[in-house]
């Protein structure tokens, strides 16, 4: 059986990982001041790669659209799938 790329040793892997400081989360996580009724704040967090538990059916095309004008258009795009039925 061949050795796939994804299966490699656990020592090339390690070499792969940045060094974070110990107090690092292991994951970005939302601010604990998020206030999920302000636009301004819910966009915050999407824009930093959180936030996204504070999307809903009431704010999303808003959202979506001031991702659009402020060129994040990969933002802009997820926030139209998440409103997409599946």
């Amino acid at each position: 059986m061949a050795h796939s790329p994804s299966r490699s040793s656990s020592s090339s892997t390690h070499q792969l990982r940045p060094e974070l400081p110990a107090d690092t989360p292991p994951f970005p996580t939302s601010d604990n001041d998020v206030d999920s009724d302000d636009l301004d704040s819910v966009y915050g967090q999407l824009v930093k790669g959180v936030g996204h538990e504070f999307v809903t059916d009431g704010n999303v095309d808003e959202l979506a659209r001031r991702a659009e004008q402020d060129g994040h258009p990969i933002l802009a795009t997820e926030l139209r799938e998440w409103k997409a039925p599946c």
